[in-house]
C-alpha cells in the first residue's frame, strides 16, 4: 500500500514537473521570436514572401475597444488598443489574479519602414472576450501600460499596493487581506491596457504583398502575422528571467517525483 501510495505521489509530482518544463519550452520559443524581431533592420522590404518591418505608425481608422477603462484619454489615434479586467479569486491555496475579460481592438495602420510607408492587414490579430492579448502567441506587448482599478481598496490592501508588494509580481500578491465571500475576494477589479497611437514605434512580421495601392502586410497561415509593442530588450530579459525560473521549478519537480517513486519501491 506504501509503494502504491509513493508511485503515485512520485507520478504528481511528475506531471506537474513535465507541465512546468513545457511551459518553460512555449517561453523559450517567445524569447526566440522577440530576439528574431529586435534583430530586425530597416532594409528595404520586397513583396513575395515573409518580412519583418519597423517604424513609426500611421493611423489611417483608429480602433474602436468596447471598453476604455475609468480614465479614457485620446483613443481617437489610437492603432492597437489591447485591454483587459483582472480580478482576484480565492483558490485552494490562497488567491491569485485572472483574467476575467480581455480584447484586443484593431483599427486600420501603416507602418513607415525606412522609405516605404506599408499598410498592416491586422484584422486576424482581433481577439474576443475570451482571448488575452498579453498571453497571445501573436502578441509581444510587454506588461500593460496603465492599471486602473474599478472600485476602492482597503486600507490595508491600499498599503501594499502603493509599496509594491501587494502587486501581481509583489512579495504577498497571493494573500488576502480583507474578507472574502465565496470564490470572490474584496479586492477590486482592475483595468488594464496598452495603447499604440499614432506616431508610436512598431515591429511586425508577415506576408508582404504589392497591391494597387502600394505594400501590404498580412498574416497568413503558413506566415502568422506577429506585432512587436514597446522595449523588445525588455521583454526579452523577463521572459529569460521566466524561463530559467520555470526551468529549475520544473526540473525539481521531476527529480522529487523520480526520488519518491524510487523509495517508495525500495
Amino acid at each position: 500500500m506504501v509503494q502504491v501510495i509513493a508511485l503515485v505521489v512520485g507520478g504528481v509530482f511528475l506531471l506537474i514537473g513535465g507541465v512546468v518544463l513545457s511551459r518553460a519550452s512555449e517561453l523559450g520559443d517567445r524569447r526566440e521570436t522577440i530576439g528574431e524581431l529586435a534583430a530586425a533592420g530597416d532594409e528595404r522590404v520586397e513583396p513575395g514572401g515573409e518580412a519583418t518591418i519597423s517604424g513609426p505608425i500611421r493611423v489611417l481608422e483608429p480602433s474602436s475597444p468596447t471598453r476604455t477603462g475609468p480614465d479614457p484619454n485620446g483613443g481617437d489615434s489610437a492603432a492597437l488598443w489591447a485591454w483587459r479586467v483582472r480580478r482576484k479569486e480565492n483558490t485552494g491555496n490562497g488567491s491569485r489574479w485572472r483574467t476575467s475579460e480581455s480584447e484586443l481592438a484593431v483599427g486600420e495602420f501603416a507602418v513607415d519602414h525606412s522609405w516605404d510607408r506599408v499598410r498592416v492587414d491586422a484584422t486576424t490579430l482581433a481577439t474576443d472576450a475570451d482571448d488575452d492579448p498579453f498571453d497571445s502567441p501573436e502578441l509581444f506587448l510587454g506588461d500593460p501600460d496603465t492599471e486602473s482599478y474599478l472600485g476602492d481598496l482597503g486600507p490595508v490592501n491600499r498599503f501594499f499596493e502603493r509599496t509594491g508588494l501587494a502587486g501581481e509580481g509583489g512579495i504577498v500578491s497571493d494573500l488576502e487581506f480583507n474578507v472574502s465571500v465565496g470564490g470572490k475576494t474584496s479586492m477590486p477589479d482592475k483595468y488594464q491596457a496598452t495603447v499604440v497611437r499614432d506616431g508610436d514605434e512598431l515591429v511586425v512580421r508577415g506576408e508582404l504583398i504589392e497591391t494597387g495601392d502600394g505594400y501590404v502586410l498580412r498574416g497568413t497561415e503558413e506566415t502568422p502575422l506577429v506585432v512587436a509593442a514597446g522595449s523588445l530588450e525588455d521583454q526579452r530579459k523577463q521572459v529569460r528571467s521566466e524561463v530559467r525560473l520555470r526551468r529549475a521549478a520544473g526540473g525539481f519537480l521531476v527529480g522529487l517525483g523520480l526520488l519518491v517513486a524510487v523509495l517508495g519501491v525500495l
